[in-house]
C-alpha cells in the first residue's frame, strides 16, 4: 500500500501540471511583436527585425505574410545614418523609412502582395536585402 501511495504522490503533480497547461490556452507561438528570425515567415501583423551594422544589413533576407501590414524593427547600430526603403520587382518604391543614426525605430509597413521585394538604405545604396511576401 505504501508503494501505491508513493506512486500517487509522484503522479499527482504531473497530472495537475498537464491539466493546467491544457486549460491555460498556452501555445508554443512567441508573444505578439516578437521579431521573427531572418528568412522565416511571420504571423499576420507581425514584426521582422532588420539590423544595420558596419555599413551593411546583417539581416539581408526576411519573410513576411503577404496581404498583411507588418512592422520592421530597425536597429541602426552604426554612427552613420541609415534607413530601409522597399521597392517592388519593377523598382517602384513601396515604402521609405525615416533615416536615423545610432538608434532603433519601428517602421509600420503596409501590406505587400505576394512576391519578392528589395530593400536598400537610401544613404548607402550598396546596402541591400530581400523581403519575401508569402
Amino acid at each position: 500500500m505504501k508503494r501505491l501511495t508513493l506512486i500517487r504522490g509522484l503522479l499527482a503533480p504531473l497530472a495537475l501540471a498537464a491539466v493546467l497547461a491544457a486549460c491555460s490556452g498556452a501555445s508554443a507561438a512567441p508573444p505578439a511583436g516578437t521579431p521573427a528570425p531572418a528568412g522565416s515567415p511571420i504571423s499576420a501583423g507581425g514584426t521582422v527585425a532588420v539590423v544595420a551594422k558596419d555599413i551593411k544589413f546583417t539581416t539581408p533576407a526576411v519573410a513576411v505574410t503577404a496581404g498583411s501590414p507588418f512592422t520592421i524593427a530597425f536597429d541602426n547600430q552604426d554612427g552613420a545614418p541609415h534607413n530601409v526603403a522597399i521597392s517592388d520587382a519593377n523598382g517602384a518604391s513601396v515604402f521609405k523609412g525615416e533615416i536615423v543614426s545610432s538608434k532603433k525605430v519601428d517602421y509600420a509597413v503596409p501590406a505587400l502582395a505576394a512576391g519578392t521585394y528589395t530593400f536598400i538604405c537610401d544613404v548607402h545604396p550598396d546596402m541591400k536585402g530581400t523581403i519575401t511576401a508569402q
